[in-house]
């Protein structure tokens, strides 16, 4: 075999791996697209292209290459008018094919869908090559490639069709899993902020206004996108060791006792022991076992200071704080914006960290400065 057919054969299966590396951080129409992308440049033949998913009953494009989205979408089909046929039924071995249409008849179509295949350039005179996307032994979509000639598709084009509609099936599944599991796990999480919320209605729409300021700092400190992601659930779940204390210390409309103030201090062991059982929590838990934890040592639960403390925690701590301070509460009036971030700067290097307290008073005066 030559060299550069080596390169070659090299470069083709690098991209197909490639194509399906890191998906879990794309959208499912990211996916489509770059799945899309790919297929053109493995099957060179093809001059345009589309993948079609099937949306509550309706087929409808995700991605084009060659073709024009919003006409396209005017092809959007049911099963049961789907002008594109599948020649078997056994869905657990998916197949392409081929077709080339020499010119459509019109007597099956509307007047309306004439007219879109002609805007395509789809009326007449092309080779489709296409299969079904499948999911659960039912099509959920398919992936079509043309080409404007009256030659067909190699076997080896029909062969890498197939392997790549099996493949994107395959990671389409998987996402569809993923994306399943993560509104289950995001609606827990959110049944226990709101869980917080009624033993401590005070403090509603605190764990969500955390969660964006947490996010803002952590954006600003260039944190990676899974880390800020972590931060954000551990900022939303801060207070969840709250529903193991008594609603009258949570509601008491006056300061607190000392005796009361101890009560208190147990939410971040409770909150330990809640989110200890969940899976893939360890970072989310350290984060909400520690946001009272100080930099100088002198916090709570256990004294830590500095780089002891995760450094999530020190984002949820100054957010926590900045919230609670600009928040009305029964005993006190909310603070100004400037009153809080000047708190939060003679406690730098105190209670707060100092790079995430500098980061802080930068992105909320710029906030602040934009309403």
């Amino acid at each position: 075999m030559k060299p550069n057919a080596n390169q070659e054969i090299y470069e083709k299966l690098s991209l197909l791996v490639n194509t399906f590396v890191d998906t879990h951080e794309l959208s499912n129409e990211a996916f489509l697209k770059r799945a899309l992308d790919s297929a053109f440049e493995l099957i060179p033949d093809a001059e345009k292209g589309s993948i079609y998913i099937n949306q509550d009953g309706v087929y409808r494009p995700v991605c084009a290459r060659g073709y024009d989205l919003t006409i396209l979408d005017r092809l959007s089909f049911t099963d049961t008018d789907l002008f594109i046929g599948f020649e078997y039924h056994d869905l657990s071995h998916i197949k392409a094919y081929q077709n080339y249409i020499s010119k459509r008849e019109d007597s099956k179509f509307s007047d309306e869908i004439l007219q879109t295949f002609k805007a395509l350039g789809t009326y007449q005179d092309f080779t489709s090559l296409y299969a079904p996307l499948v999911f659960d032994q039912q099509i959920i979509g398919l992936i079509s490639l043309e080409k404007f000639v009256n030659k067909p598709y190699s076997k080896l084009c029909q062969d890498v069709l197939k392997f790549y509609a099996q493949s994107i099936s395959n990671y389409y599944a998987l996402k569809l899993r993923y994306d399943h599991e993560k509104r289950l796990y995001d609606q827990t999480i959110m049944s226990l902020v709101t869980a917080i919320e009624i033993k401590d209605p005070y403090t509603e729409g605190h764990a969500r206004r955390v969660m964006l300021y947490s996010e803002w700092i952590g954006t600003a400190l260039q944190l990676p996108s899974r880390e800020l992601e972590k931060l954000k659930i551990a900022a939303l779940l801060h207070d969840v060791g709250k529903i193991g204390i008594s609603n009258d210390i949570l509601n008491k409309p006056g300061r607190l006792t000392v005796d009361e103030f101890d009560q208190i201090k147990k939410h971040p062991d409770n909150a330990k022991k809640i989110l200890t059982n969940l899976a893939d929590f360890n970072d989310i838990v350290m984060m909400t076992y520690m946001h009272h934890e100080h930099f100088d040592g002198s916090g709570y639960p256990q004294g830590l200071k500095g780089d002891e403390i995760n450094f999530g925690a020190h984002i949820i701590q100054v957010a926590d704080a900045y919230d609670a301070m600009t928040s009305e509460r029964s005993y006190r009036k909310a603070m100004t914006h400037e009153a809080a971030i000047q708190i939060l700067l003679e406690d730098s290097g105190r209670q707060f960290h100092p790079d995430v307290v500098s980061a802080a008073v930068a992105i909320l005066n710029l906030i602040k400065q934009t309403e």
